[in-house]
């Protein structure tokens, strides 16, 4: 067990940490990659004494934080909010702000071509991605996290 939060914590923390400036999707994608390994061996290796499924709880948060960015599920994110059984209730706003900036950073940096900013699928997804933002900058600053 404790292994397993020490796995998640590194990775969390290795997603989180100050010195991280830029992530990719590519990189979201690797990472889900890599919790899925984790949660696979969870499951695949049963603890005297623990219910099945315990250690893979350990991964909850991380696997919460990556499916609402990854899958862009923010619609049901904010209409969830704050709701026990919701679908991402361990996602913190300020956890998601921090890596959606990271993001918009990565985003900001590839796009430093001048052609990419006429492509009109790349400004929604900027508007998209502000928008959501702010809303996240709101939840977070009204101090319901």
């Amino acid at each position: 067990m404790s292994a397993c939060k020490h796995i998640a914590g590194s990775l969390r923390s290795f997603l989180l940490d100050d010195q991280v400036k830029f992530i990719t999707v590519g990189a979201l994608q690797q990472f889900n990659l890599d919790l899925m390994q984790c949660e696979v061996f969870a499951l695949s290796v049963p603890v005297k004494g623990l219910k099945e499924g315990t250690l893979q709880m350990v991964f909850s948060d991380l696997r919460q934080l990556i499916d609402v960015i990854t899958g862009w599920d923010w619609s049901t994110y904010f209409a969830d909010y704050g709701q026990e059984k919701s679908k991402y209730a361990r996602v913190q706003p300020s956890t998601a702000i921090v890596l959606l900036e990271r993001m918009k950073d990565a985003d900001r940096k590839k796009s430093l071509n001048i052609f990419t900013t006429f492509k009109k699928d790349e400004r929604d997804r900027k508007k998209l991605l502000d928008t959501v933002l702010k809303q996240l900058r709101t939840l977070n600053t009204n101090g319901t996290t």
